[in-house]
């Protein structure tokens, strides 16, 4: 079965990202007891302020996103959303890894991440792929761990 493709998010995709977002996330609200922030986060200021890539599903929903953020010396993983009937199925890992080959287009060597201390299998999937933790922050009354990931040089 041939995969959907990763594309460049746009403004039409506003409301199939938000409510992905949702879908994706709601599992952690009690865990927190509060919506996780990619979870309440404005769709269309991602949209205008950050690199949102999309995989379309069926019915006219995403699957899943991908949203990222360049520095001068990392490319930033802000958030990876994979709807649920989708999860278990190799879209998260292969939304990583067009991260990381977006990194790497772009000459960069070092990607980043963070997600909340609480999310331990998340933490644990990281560190699996490579990932170190470098750092908690706390933020808003959360958390966050703060990951990186040195990539070899493109060839």
């Amino acid at each position: 079965m041939k995969q959907a493709p990763i594309r460049r998010a746009s403004q039409k995709d506003e409301a199939h990202l938000a409510a992905l977002q949702k879908r994706a996330y709601v599992k952690y609200v009690p865990l927190l007891g509060t919506a996780p922030q990619p979870m309440a986060e404005d769709a269309r200021r991602l949209l205008e302020e950050y690199e949102v890539w999309v995989v379309d599903g069926a019915e006219d929903v995403l699957a899943g996103a991908l949203v990222l953020r360049t520095a001068a010396d990392h490319l930033l993983i802000w958030s990876v959303a994979v709807d649920p009937t989708q999860q278990g199925v190799g879209l998260g890992r292969r939304l990583l890894d067009f991260a990381e080959a977006e990194a790497r287009k772009r000459g960069l060597t070092e990607i980043r991440l963070y997600t909340n201390a609480l999310f331990t299998d998340n933490r644990q999937l990281y560190a699996h792929l490579g990932y170190v933790e470098t750092g908690i922050e706390l933020h808003e009354g959360r958390e966050l761990v703060h990951m990186a990931k040195t990539l070899a040089a493109a060839v």
